[in-house]
């Protein structure tokens, strides 16, 4: 859900008694937050091979267990988009953040108690999105639409000084409210919502693989 970022659109009147409508090469910026919740980052077993006389390998033992997790976080964003006809759109993206990276060190060898580090880390996401806004969902000033996309993800911790770097993918849906014009008469102005669900790989991870959250925002827009 993440609405800010998602196209906002200028609307012209698509005739009598009709809604709201994409005024086709005519751009629309968007601003406004969105939250992600939080992510499953892996987890980890520190092993070590015990002593033994023989040829024989040993079978390790276990030093201690790291889980590691990103949290939930609230992000700032703006959206550039273009409609290119009067249900068909695309839009640029850019959101950053500040999630909380955790880690709990439990089933330590020398039964020392389990432990919790964390650092708040720096999350910034450049994504593109293709929508369609469906033509009579939404009534005289609002319109439903969906989206799917994807974009690069760049997160630094350690004080900034290290980088990691991955790729995101997202599909959702979204509501757009014409607080003014909706009959193509004025500069379009209003207000988004979004669902979306996001999936990304690479970046901060300790385990293979691809990591899901939800995520949803609102934010205004206005036409040119």
């Amino acid at each position: 859900l993440v609405v800010s970022g998602a196209p906002s659109f200028a609307f012209a009147q698509a005739g009598a008694g009709a809604g709201p409508a994409l005024r086709p090469w005519h751009p629309v910026l968007s601003i406004g937050a969105a939250w992600t919740g939080a992510q499953d980052l892996g987890r980890v077993t520190a092993e070590m091979r015990r002593a033994a006389v023989g040829v024989t390998a040993p079978s390790p033992f276990t030093l201690f267990t790291t889980e590691s997790t990103l949290g939930s976080a609230v992000a700032g964003e703006f959206a550039v988009a273009v409609p290119v006809t009067a249900h068909w759109a695309v839009a640029v993206r850019g959101s950053a953040a500040r999630p909380t990276l955790t880690t709990v060190i439990s089933a330590d060898a020398e039964a020392a108690p389990n432990t919790e580090a964390s650092e708040q880390i720096s999350d910034y996401a450049v994504d593109g999105s293709l929508i369609y806004q469906l033509p009579r969902l939404g009534g005289r000033r609002a319109r439903a639409y969906v989206l799917a996309g994807g974009g690069y993800v760049r997160q630094l911790h350690e004080d900034n000084v290290l980088v990691e770097t991955g790729s995101a993918w997202h599909g959702g849906a979204g509501l757009r409210w014409w607080l003014r014009g909706a009959d193509g008469r004025a500069r379009a102005m209003g207000l988004t919502g979004e669902a979306r669900w996001v999936w990304r790989s690479g970046g901060i991870t300790f385990t293979d693989g691809t990591r899901s959250a939800p995520n949803a925002a609102v934010g205004v827009f206005v036409s040119f």
